[in-house]
């Protein structure tokens, strides 16, 4: 039995790494193949679904999303990044702040809203967003490993860990991954400038799109100036004038509510300015739309509708309000809803390209609930799947996100990852794969600690780079744990060694999704990304394997 679950493995972990087939149905096939075999019960082999850790990081996703519904992330880097004048610099801002919002929530959403933070600091600036935008994610990679629910893979071996008898908490992890971080962020700080410079030639681009937009009740912008806040002039876009009651000011004037700010804009520039939380506007969702056939009139008609749409660009030099209807003409529009876009009669097609618009004003709502859900676990008073689960509830009941908003923010996928690793795991435990392999590395080893510290870091690094880290945690702790026992090692140490290694996914941008958030949108090759991580990974597995050590 234990070869057939050694092949079935194997195989799994070989058609995830060359891409036969997506990720989560191999993993549901090597689940279903060793129920048929009676390598596992179905109640082991699913016990996935209930892991705490899958459980964990499916809450902490929709906390997550909550922050980053409040604009607080953009914010920040706006506040931080204000008077910057080189990518070294702006690292420097961002290391720390970046760090402990990485080790607090889940790293995805983050770099998601930084990829737009860097191309609006190359646009208004000059700082290349490729200097940038790479180190920032690696940086956000180390530092959420510090954290038991920074990463999911750190939640994902804590709950495999439970199950054998072995208490992880919050901070289990620090020992090694926070030398390790501190490590690497030097590394980047001096490396990313050198080895990510390039030419960028940032050409002018056509801003033949109006864009007007209202000043809400709540707006950050208001008593604010446009160039101080990086509103006046970049390259998607720039701010014409300001309207207030029906006059014309210049566009350096103090911003008020009520006024209405016209910019020119490119389609990027558009969803940019879509989704600023300075504005104050309503939490309306982004629509491009087609005017129908027939039609006439002008957009004033088509936004004043009983469905509550609002015409917020077109390509027009003309007022949004004077500019005609013009059948197959494309605009934006804000709805509640895609059923208001849908019913609208001035619309022929249509399609949601922007969400909500953040709501500052739920800020300090959602931060309260992070921080009760963060402290009474960090402390141990209360297990962190309940205060999680908890957490994502009350960030519904209190209106920081909507219902179908909470259901978006859970990547399915990602979690299905996780629960199907977990049945990897159990086929590794259950068979006695997990045992023969503990064997064999204590018998290669002869009891020398730092033998077991250097093939494990190794080991977790090298896979963590050809499968999923889900995978690689599934695999290795249970034999980390076995081995721990064996040699007299402490086995959360180990554990610790196994959760920091695994994220050095540096080398492959498969490897990891917020490696694929960034390679395209910025432009990196796969041998740059490959080139630019070698020595990071190099550096983390000295420091962690020293730090290793001395806790052995």
């Amino acid at each position: 039995m234990i070869v057939v679950a050694a092949l079935l493995v194997v195989s799994t972990l070989v058609a995830m790494t060359v891409g036969w087939v997506r990720p989560v149905i191999a993993l549901g096939a090597a689940i279903v193949i060793a129920g048929l075999l009676g390598i596992a019960s179905p109640r082991e082999l699913f016990s996935g679904l209930s892991n705490g850790g899958v459980i964990t990081v499916g809450a902490m996703l929709v906390i997550a999303k909550g922050i980053v519904q409040t604009g607080l992330v953009d914010r920040m880097t706006r506040v931080l990044l204000s008077s910057v004048r080189s990518a070294q610099r702006a690292f420097v801002r961002l290391a720390a702040p970046l760090g402990v919002a990485s080790g607090l929530m889940n790293t995805t959403p983050i770099v998601a809203m930084l990829v737009p933070a860097t191309k609006q600091l190359e646009q208004t600036r000059s700082i290349p967003a490729r200097e940038l935008m790479l180190p920032l994610a690696h940086l956000t990679t180390l530092t959420g490993s510090i954290t038991l629910i920074g990463t999911s893979s750190n939640l994902l071996i804590a709950g495999l860990a439970e199950d054998r008898g072995v208490r992880i908490t919050m901070l289990s992890f620090a020992p090694v991954a926070l030398p390790v971080a501190l490590a690497g962020i030097v590394l980047l700080y001096f490396t990313a400038p050198r080895m990510l410079r390039g030419v960028d030639v940032l050409k002018p681009k056509s801003r033949d799109w109006r864009v007007e937009i209202p000043i809400g009740a709540e707006a950050l912008a208001s008593g604010r100036r446009a160039d101080l806040l990086g509103l006046a002039s970049a390259l998607d876009y720039q701010l014409r004038e300001v309207r207030r009651e029906g006059q014309v000011l210049l566009a350096d004037s103090i911003i008020a509510v009520g006024d209405v700010l016209v910019f020119e804009a490119t389609q990027a520039g558009v969803r940019a300015l879509w989704g600023s939380p300075l504005f104050g506007l309503a939490p309306q969702r982004l629509f491009e739309v087609s005017v129908r056939s027939g039609e006439s009139g002008t957009l004033h008609d088509l936004g004043t509708s009983d469905d509550d749409i609002d015409v917020i660009a077109a390509k027009t030099a003309r007022p949004l309000r004077r500019t005609p209807l013009v059948a197959g003409a494309t605009c934006y529009v804000s709805a509640p809803n895609a059923e208001a876009v849908e019913r609208s009669e001035y619309v022929a097609l249509w399609q949601m390209i922007g969400g909500r618009v953040p709501q500052p004003g739920n800020t300090w709502k959602a931060l309260l609930i992070l921080a009760v859900v963060v402290l009474p676990a960090s402390f141990g008073l209360t297990p962190i799947e309940l205060t999680s689960v908890g957490g994502a509830l009350a960030m519904v009941v209190t209106g920081v996100l909507t219902p179908a908003s909470a259901s978006r923010a859970l990547d399915w996928n990602v979690l299905a990852v996780l629960a199907g690793s977990v049945g990897l795991g159990v086929i590794v435990q259950s068979s006695g794969l997990a045992d023969l392999l503990a064997v064999g590395i204590r018998h290669a080893v002869g009891g020398n600690k730092l033998l077991v510290i250097l093939i494990f870091a190794l080991v977790t690094a090298l896979l963590t780079n050809v499968v999923s880290n889900a995978a690689a945690a599934s695999i290795l702790t249970p034999v980390g744990i076995s081995v721990a026992m064996e040699v007299g090692m402490h086995p959360v140490v180990l554990l610790a060694l196994i959760g920091t290694c695994i994220s050095f996914t540096f080398l492959n941008p498969f490897a990891h999704q917020t490696n694929l958030m960034v390679i395209d949108p910025i432009g990196y090759s796969r041998a740059e990304f490959t080139r630019f991580g070698f020595p990071l990974m190099v550096v983390g597995l000295v420091v962690a394997c020293g730090v290793g050590m001395l806790l052995a």
